[in-house]
């Protein structure tokens, strides 16, 4: 955020904005002479950096561009007072003396009215002038400079603006994909509230706002705005109050997130028993996945968060953590929910209750799992278990399968279908002209010709190593489970492929 009388502003019509860096040639030529100008300068008074930015200021012709940038430079420089005698007290000397012996009217009173403090103090009349105003923040001396990159810089500048810019927003309305849970704690933790707009759309602004024009919640705004900007697709729409009229700022994530820093979107859980849940289910690698960034769910007059929600395919089952809690909060809790459309799992910690725990009843959507120390893995796991295998047997019914290659395995063709494996596998008997054999469906009439192939080439045993040699033509994935398949037997006289042998056993499919 940058002080007002930096910000450029352009308004036309009814509608506001900065005037954005555009990140061109130009501006990261003034910006490396800046970042340099400080790299420079190390071991230099803050006033005297100021003269060399001045100096920028005039050869490039954009004092607020300029001092905007160095404004953000500065907060990341390392400054520091350097003096050995408290300035207060040479000032508060040297105002006494020059009371007790008169006002100095030329530099030769004044010279002699700082030797003598010079002596008072043991110094010299030079250390006497530089000690004399060391602690105001014009003669603080720069240390160290952060290692800045232009275009970052340029970038930081630009979301400053629109910070500044909303200081002066009465409200603010945003479309957001992600970062949630990190939102709605900001606008919780500025004093802001919110309301549901619909489609997606959120309205911010203060309690006063009701009562009153006010832009006193703009600074609030502008601290949410990162939270916003670090989700993944976005949409803001401000009312900025400028000169006594009201004008409409927008951005929109399509045509301007270029434009603002790159803000990397974190996972974050409330406490270490989420954070614990949430590793132990993505160990197991189950067809679910499991998110921690959800989407809000709409409830009557506000939203839910949930703090987990899993996935498969287009079925999508939520989960919400119950910690602390009262009879009374958990079925206002459970009342709320009794709409939702998604199955929920609503996870309780009996031991923080304030009250009898019992089994409350739920409608057929909620699903209650009661625990202590930490969140029962296997009864989530068999709750979404009966969910899948519902969602597969409808996809298994629907699904006509029409394998057109001769070979396609389970993987391609639910890529292809976009479908779940599972389903695949559950329609395999509705095919007609082909095998499954492992996790490939092999046409009926290639095994028939693989498997006169093995007759011929396998009278009483062959070894295993000839045979699959035989079998690269046909580039089959699993080319031993097909062996099996077509009625031989493969005997391993140890680990390696050149002991084992092929037998005949029949030869029928």
């Amino acid at each position: 955020m940058l002080p007002f009388e930096l910000l450029p502003i352009v308004h036309r019509g009814n509608h506001i904005w900065p005037k954005y860096s555009k990140l061109n040639d130009v501006d990261l030529s003034i910006t490396r002479a800046i970042i340099q100008t400080y790299e420079n300068s190390i071991g230099l008074r803050r006033r005297e950096i100021k003269e060399k930015i001045t100096d920028l200021e005039n050869l490039y012709g954009s004092y607020k561009l300029v001092r905007g940038l160095s404004t953000l430079i500065e907060r990341e420089c390392l400054f520091k007072s350097s003096y050995s005698i408290d300035p207060k007290a040479i000032r508060q000397a040297l105002f006494e003396k020059a009371s007790e012996l008169g006002y100095p009217i030329n530099q030769e009173e004044r010279n002699k009215i700082i030797e003598i403090i010079a002596k008072e103090f043991k110094l010299t009349p030079e250390e006497i002038e530089q000690s004399i105003y060391a602690d105001l923040k014009s003669e603080d001396i720069l240390l160290n400079v952060k290692k800045i990159n232009p275009m970052d810089l340029l970038k930081e500048y630009n979301l400053s603006l629109t910070q500044t810019l909303l200081f002066h927003a009465i409200e603010m309305n945003f479309s957001v994909g992600g970062n949630w849970q990190r939102i709605f704690r900001a606008i919780k933790y500025y004093g802001l509230i919110y309301s549901l707009k619909g489609s997606g759309w959120f309205k911010i602004d203060g309690p006063a706002s009701i009562l009153k024009l006010t832009r006193r919640y703009g600074m609030a705004m502008a601290k949410v705005l990162p939270e916003i900007l670090s989700g993944r697709h976005w949409q803001i729409e401000s009312n900025i109050l400028y000169r006594n009229k009201i004008f409409c700022f927008k951005l929109d994530s399509k045509k301007h997130a270029w434009l603002f820093p790159c803000f990397e979107l974190k996972e974050s859980y409330d406490s270490a028993l989420e954070e614990e849940f949430a590793a132990e289910f993505k160990a197991l690698n189950t067809p679910w996945i499991i998110k921690r960034e959800t989407e809000p769910i709409y409830l009557e007059n506000c939203i839910m968060i949930p703090d987990f929600s899993f996935h498969f395919t287009n079925k999508k089952v939520i989960m919400e953590i119950v910690g602390f809690w009262t009879r009374e909060y958990l079925m206002r809790k459970l009342e709320k929910l009794k709409n939702v459309k998604e199955p929920i799992i609503v996870a309780i910690n009996e031991s923080l209750a304030c009250d009898k725990v019992e089994k409350l009843s739920s409608n057929p959507n909620l699903h209650l799992i009661y625990y202590k120390d930490k969140i029962p893995l296997r009864e989530v796991l068999s709750f979404l278990q009966s969910i899948m295998e519902e969602e597969v047997k409808k996809c298994a019914s629907e699904l006509s399968l029409d394998i057109k290659a001769p070979i396609e395995t389970i993987d391609e063709i639910a890529k292809r279908l976009k479908l779940p494996l599972e389903a695949i596998r559950a329609a395999a008997d509705k095919v007609k002209t082909h095998v499954l054999i492992g996790n490939t469906f092999i046409e009926k009439r290639l095994m028939e010709e693989i498997r006169e192939m093995l007759i011929n080439l396998v009278n009483d045993e062959a070894p295993l190593k000839k045979v699959l040699e035989a079998l690269e033509r046909f580039n089959l994935p699993d080319a031993i489970s097909i062996i099996t398949m077509c009625g031989f037997q493969i005997k391993w006289r140890g680990l390696s492929v050149e002991n084992a042998w092929v037998k005949k056993i029949n030869h029928s499919i």
